[in-house]
């Protein structure tokens, strides 16, 4: 059995928010869990935790694991963490032991062939990484945290268990990059049968691309990944992370303010179809994008879009959004301002139009034009109308939430899959016609599964095609 002595003895609970479990009652040593976490410290490296004796057994390494057999890399062989550190993403106090951002770079299952005091051979199973691996520590090494890992040719001893899983795990050409699917039918929306299986998302991502594509085009993403599944622990991704292949387009921005005290982030921007399949196999279920775009030469562009976030309060729902959405549509076109207007695939709605900042227009232009209407409207209608963020303000009332087009905030892009289902399946954001949205008097009528949106597409077309239109100035 493990220990958590040493662990608990390197942290204060009441300043780190990490897990502080019990030793596991499990003993099987046959395999179990791994995960493989992003730590952000001092210096960038990975974590590498394999399930074991009723806790982790952990190194630490700074290059991460060997893509290719070949020259050993350093692997730090550090304290066991309780189990529940499987799931852990999120920020360690600058301070503390480890202090940085922690998040979750893949996770999965192992088989164990070897467990000594100085060797464990490995074979793991995860979303990125699928291969056999031995950690081992070199003979005259007097410091016994300093280990090695290599990775291991396959010798067909695994053959089996590939064969197996083949179908799961093929190896696919997407617009001529090669990539790796893997655990394809895993359940990602438990309840929803094979629409809610990873194979399902990367289907629809597929088959959407070409509507969905101009929409992210240019626009770092910030990406929601659901490794377990839309019931589990979720997180944010900005970095690419350094095993991004090599075709993906990626772009350094900065980001004032973050949480994690980093000053910049290397986003993923999506314009090809591999990229959303990329994507969809890390269980990216949620797509979020700024309102502004970046150049050809990786340079932040004025913002290009206007945007209001319709928020129910309790006790509201999309109808009142829709009544508020015509309100401020009427506003817009007084203006000369086209809008678009579609579901978030959650609570509420969400409007954009096309607009085109002046050379001498601050980039907050479109934020503070936002509000005024926000305000307007709720100065007219207070009883219904908010344009205040305050939870306590919400109450029977639709919050239009002006601050989203704040150049460091991001909206989830149309077409994207959202994490909640409804009727045995996945919600999508969704386009809507501006006649749906006044002639509506039943909230289900506008709530779309993946299907329905594909179907939707092949009648309508691109209902969010004026956001992609030449812009006009604000006013």
């Amino acid at each position: 059995m493990g220990e958590l002595g040493t662990y608990r003895a390197k942290r204060d609970p009441g300043r780190t928010p990490e897990p502080f479990g019990e030793v596991g009652g499990t003993d099987t040593n046959a395999g179990g869990r791994f995960v493989v976490q992003e730590h952000h410290a001092r210096r960038l490296h990975y974590d590498v935790r394999l399930e074991r004796g009723g806790v982790l057994v952990c190194w630490a390494v700074p290059k991460g694991l060997p893509e290719k057999p070949g020259t050993p890399r350093l692997a730090v062989h550090t304290e066991d963490h309780p189990l529940e550190y499987l799931d852990f993403h999120g920020d360690i106090p600058k301070g503390e032991y480890g202090g940085g951002s922690m998040t979750v770079w893949d996770s999965g299952t192992y088989e164990t062939e070897k467990w000594s005091d100085d060797e464990v051979a490995v074979t793991l199973r995860g979303e990125r990484v699928d291969g056999r691996f031995v950690f081992f520590r070199p003979a005259r090494n007097d410091d016994p945290k300093d280990w090695l890992v290599t990775r291991r040719v396959d010798d067909g001893s695994t053959a089996k268990e590939r064969s197996a899983g083949a179908v799961q795990s093929p190896r696919v050409s997407v617009g001529g990059r090669a990539m790796k699917l893997s655990n394809l039918d895993k359940e990602l929306y438990p309840g929803a049968g094979g629409l809610g299986t990873k194979n399902a998302v990367i289907d629809y991502y597929a088959r959407v691309a070409d509507t969905l594509l101009p929409h992210l085009a240019g626009r770092p993403v910030t990406l929601r990944r659901f490794p377990d599944g839309i019931e589990a622990e979720s997180f944010y991704e900005k970095n690419a992370g350094r095993n991004a292949p090599s075709w993906l387009r990626t772009v350094v921005v900065p980001t004032p303010g973050s949480s994690r005290g980093s000053s910049s982030a290397s986003f993923v921007v999506v314009e090809e179809l591999a990229a959303l399949v990329y994507l969809a196999n890390l269980a990216v279920l949620e797509l979020h994008v700024p309102q502004w775009r970046v150049d050809a030469e990786d340079h932040p562009l004025p913002p290009d879009e206007l945007v209001f976030d319709l928020d129910p309060g309790p006790g509201t729902g999309l109808l009142e959004c829709a009544a508020v959405a015509r309100r401020i549509r009427a506003r817009l076109d007084d203006d000369g301002l086209v809008a678009s207007v579609k579901t978030s695939g959650s609570k509420g709605m969400q409007m954009t139009a096309s607009v085109e900042l002046g050379p001498d227009a601050e980039a907050s232009s479109t934020s503070e034009y936002a509000k005024r209407v926000a305000e307007a409207l709720a100065r007219e209608t207070p009883g219904s109308v908010t344009a205040v963020m305050a939870k306590e303000r919400r109450r029977g009332k639709v919050f239009v939430d002006w601050s989203q087009n704040n150049t460091a905030k991001t909206t989830v892009a149309p077409y994207s899959l959202r994490a909640r289902a409804a009727d045995g399946a996945p919600t999508v954001s969704t386009p809507l016609t501006w006649a749906e949205v006044e002639e509506c008097t039943d909230a289900t009528e506008l709530v779309f599964s993946p299907e329905e949106v594909l179907a939707r597409i092949a009648e309508h077309g691109d209902l969010y095609a004026s956001a992609l239109s030449d812009g006009a100035p604000l006013p």
